[in-house]
């Protein structure tokens, strides 16, 4: 909603039931709902659960982008009501099409970091999409569990709205692999262009491995395959439309999805899977150790031999289908 530039104040939009859980707050409290607003927006409660300095992060935000600012909205594990102890505050801080978002921008927030006593909040800045027939995973989950906390004008609960008509129609769906949810559209090859950026990083990783072989740094050629590994297969899956969830192995997501994949490399999706399990399980050992175990003393060369054969294969095999047309 558009602030109120003459008296310093602006409004914040909230969904029903949260407004409704606030206003039973107040009457609790004796108050009314804007003065209940106000008092904890201005003076947090402390509890780890509450947003952190709300009032801070908009104001924050605002100063850092000005007219060219869209709209605030907050999602993830806060929006869903899941937030633990170790939790981010997910916010998405939506700027207009012509602002250059750069890395500096996310410097500029960490020199300025918000109270550490609560939760941090974790900016993920964005462009507004335009013409954009397939809405993207953050885009779908921002749609599905976000609150719009500040906008000016309606641009961005617009677009919202637009996304949830999307999904109604049943073209992206949610699913939950682990416990962890990931999207997929039945478009395919919506994330392209990051799939394209996954597979080469993963082959020129493949370099990079060569040399800690070179050194006979065993433990280290073990890690950094999985990470190859599962960049690679990432980027296979987001070419097929499927957003992977946030999880070092995804073979279950490849075995499971496996028919939207090109058909060349269906018969490879086992041998893959295996390679993604089988790293996974050695990903933490080989870097940190554990009681009695020591990383460099615990892997071999055999060890490292089979995982960067392993890696190797996956990142061969996605290539060819992933980066074989660009």
């Amino acid at each position: 909603m558009p602030r109120n530039t003459a008296s310093g104040r602006f409004l914040l939009r909230v969904d029903p039931s949260l407004h409704a859980a606030l206003r039973r707050e107040a009457a609790t409290h004796g108050l009314s709902l804007n003065a209940y607003c106000a008092q904890k927006l201005a003076s947090p409660s402390g509890r780890s659960l509450e947003f952190p300095s709300a009032s801070e992060a908009v104001r924050r935000v605002d100063e850092m982008f000005g007219n060219s600012l869209v709209g605030i909205a907050v999602f993830g594990s806060w929006a869903r009501g899941e937030a633990t102890e170790g939790s981010n505050v997910d916010v998405l801080i939506v700027v207009d099409k012509d602002f250059a978002i750069t890395r500096s921008l996310y410097r500029d927030w960490d020199d300025g970091p918000l109270p550490s006593n609560e939760l941090p909040v974790d900016p993920h800045i964005v462009h507004l999409p335009t013409n954009r027939t397939v809405p993207s995973a953050l885009w779908a989950e921002v749609a599905v569990n976000g609150i719009v906390v500040f906008e000016h004008g309606l641009r961005l609960s617009r677009h919202l709205a637009a996304v949830r008509r999307f999904l109604a129609d049943g073209q992206m769906r949610r699913q939950t692999v682990h416990g962890k949810g990931y999207w997929t559209d039945g478009h395919g090859g919506s994330g392209r262009g990051f799939a394209v950026d996954d597979v080469r990083r993963a082959t020129v990783r493949l370099q990079a491995i060569a040399v800690l072989h070179r050194a006979t740094s065993w433990a280290d050629v073990v890690r950094e395959s999985q990470e190859t590994a599962e960049l690679a297969l990432k980027g296979l899956l987001r070419s097929a439309g499927i957003e992977p969830p946030h999880l070092h192995d995804v073979s279950a997501v490849l075995v499971r999805e496996q028919e939207r994949l090109p058909e060349s490399v269906r018969k490879h999706v086992d041998r893959m899977a295996a390679v993604s399990r089988d790293l996974r399980r050695d990903r933490e050992l080989a870097f940190y150790g554990a009681e009695d175990l020591i990383p460099s003393d615990f892997y071999g060369e055999r060890d490292a031999l089979r995982a960067l054969e392993g890696a190797r294969f996956v990142v061969d095999t996605v290539a060819s289908v992933v980066t074989a047309s660009d």
